[in-house]
């Protein structure tokens, strides 16, 4: 495809099995506690941020793995279209992942998923992405929890205006 001729090299074929290994691996050996719910393959664990509790999981199926943090507030319902403006402005400028508010009951998660089938993830990828995502969160948690309880302005993006 795209003009390449196809790689001879037998492509990796990281299992379930290894990715929970790794994660637990990971977490054990940075003193990090935490809860694995086996039949689910979840991983959860969590941080204190600058200003709310962070509760981070590490989710793992056949072929990704999701990391998501959960942020310790909600979003009041008349709000709801303020905060999702918001999080799209925010999402817009992150790296990797996004910020979701739930329609259901207001809650609003930090979500990454990593397609690992063919990668060699080790210990130190898990701490990163983890570190990362609990620190993208931490960044923002303290504006999102006073935009969700009392609503915000608009971000200025001439692009959406």
């Amino acid at each position: 495809m795209f003009g390449k001729k196809k790689d001879e090299r037998p492509a990796i074929r990281t299992r379930p099995e290894d990715i929970i290994s790794t994660v637990r691996s990971a977490l054990e050996s940075n003193q990090i506690k935490f809860n694995y719910v086996e039949d689910r393959k979840v991983f959860q664990t969590g941080f204190m941020g600058d200003d709310l509790p962070i509760t981070a999981i590490i989710a793992i199926d056949d072929v990704n793995i999701h990391f998501a943090c959960m942020l310790d507030l909600k979003a009041k319902v008349d709000n709801f279209k303020e905060v999702a403006w918001n999080l799209n402005c925010i999402n817009k400028t992150l790296a990797y992942g996004s910020f979701f508010l739930d329609p259901n009951d207001g809650t609003i998660t930090f979500e990454y998923g990593f397609p690992y089938t063919e990668a060699n993830v080790s210990e130190g990828f898990i701490l990163d992405f983890l570190k990362g995502t609990v620190h993208t969160v931490d960044q923002y948690d303290g504006d999102l929890k006073t935009m969700a309880e009392k609503g915000n302005t608009r971000c200025d993006d001439r692009m959406f205006a």
